[in-house]
């Protein structure tokens, strides 16, 4: 007897990502199989290597590496941090202050910049640290920490740290697409992206922005540790993509196809459109909140991010009961709080395919419905009207 295993999927996901993905990403993806060494295939991924140096406002190419965003994340340590180097992590959210360990599993000497999660780092704070900490090699932190649904001033982190020589390591797997993000002109070293978040496509996927200073120290980092160079996490097998087009590994073919649906749909729009489409679905979300009487979970407007909005979680509402209504009764899905914001907060992401007038005012909508459920009042009228003002 064969069993027949049927998931629980909600007509829409509005999560901290991934959420519902473009239809056509999900068509995209239905292609048939090719080798990943044919003309055609190569030529696919030369216009995807273009598609994402526009994304990500950098002349370079962009790695399109295999693995979950952890996996570039991992690889900038691998490649960026010596035994014994100093390294200042900001931690302003769950994700920032976890990237601590990555650092010090390769011999980072770690100093924290740690802010409370409901803000964000502010550009005097990292100056003081690298003021303290004139040694240091690497800064590392989260542009946008969805966690928290907070966003740190990724331009003048960078730009102070490329003028004092030290190497950025920027995760923002959710902010390129939704925020701007200018890799050349910023100074950036490493950046790093995921398609499952404002992308509108499917998780799987790191992709890696890398800058010359970067590739120069990811060359002495490996000869001078003599960490083995055809390690996965190794930037310097992708030279051959760098320079010859050649892939060192093999893609994930269906993956690429999604993505290259997704990116055509930004070049379509326009990336600064793209841009000021999240821009707007996020302002209508948190005008929509507060309109309802509700709480937002950090402090101040200019600290949250584009991709996901931040709820607390009204007095006498369990979060789990919340979301599960939500999801069960309404067909939404949303996300809770990670570690020690667990209970705390709900968050409602609005990224790629989900950052619509449309999505914002469902989930919206579906939110007032299943807190008056649940006894708690709210100005559902107000928070619409609100909403679509914004």
């Amino acid at each position: 007897m064969t069993y027949a295993f049927r998931p629980h999927v909600p007509e829409l996901t509005m999560a901290s990502g991934p959420c519902s993905i473009y239809p056509q990403v999900l068509s995209a993806m239905g292609t048939r199989m090719v080798h990943h060494r044919t003309d055609d295939f190569v030529a696919l991924m030369r216009s995807v290597s273009d598609d994402l140096s526009m994304l990500f406002r950098t002349v370079g190419r962009v790695l399109p590496v295999e693995g979950e965003s952890i996996l570039g994340l991992e690889m900038a340590a691998y490649n960026l941090v010596e035994p014994g180097d100093v390294c200042i992590n900001l931690a302003s959210g769950y994700y920032g202050a976890g990237y601590a360990k990555v650092l010090r599993g390769y011999g980072g000497t770690v100093v924290d910049v740690a802010v409370p999660y409901d803000t964000s780092v502010s550009i005097e704070q990292v100056r003081a640290a690298l003021d303290a900490h004139p040694e240091a090699k690497v800064l590392a932190f989260v542009h946008s920490e969805t966690p928290s649904a907070s966003e740190n001033p990724m331009e003048e982190i960078c730009r102070e740290c490329h003028s004092r020589g030290v190497l950025t390591i920027v995760d923002s797997v959710s902010g390129v697409g939704g925020s701007d993000v200018r890799f050349d002109e910023w100074g950036v070293d490493v950046c790093v992206t995921g398609p499952q978040k404002c992308l509108g496509s499917t998780p799987g996927m790191s992709l890696v922005a890398v800058s010359d200073r970067a590739w120069e120290r990811a060359c002495r980092v490996i000869a001078e540790t003599g960490r083995y160079d055809r390690s996965y996490l190794c930037l310097l097998p992708w030279r051959s993509w760098v320079e010859c087009d050649y892939v060192p590994y093999t893609p994930p073919i269906s993956s690429i196809y999604g993505l290259k649906a997704a990116l055509d749909i930004v070049a379509d729009e326009g990336l600064d459109n793209v841009i000021a489409r999240h821009e707007t679905a996020a302002r209508a979300t948190r005008a929509g909140i507060r309109a309802m009487g509700l709480d937002l979970w950090v402090d101040d407007e200019s600290h949250m991010a584009n991709s996901v909005t931040a709820v607390r979680v009204p007095d006498g509402i369990d979060d789990t009961m919340l979301r599960g209504l939500m999801d069960e009764r309404y067909g939404l899905h949303i996300s809770g709080g990670l570690g020690e914001e667990a209970g705390k907060l709900i968050r409602i992401g609005h990224m790629g395919y989900t950052a619509s007038r449309q999505k914002v005012l469902t989930a919206l909508s579906v939110l007032g419905s299943a807190l008056m459920e649940l006894g708690y009042p709210v100005d559902m009228t107000g928070g619409l009207q609100a909403a679509s003002a914004a």
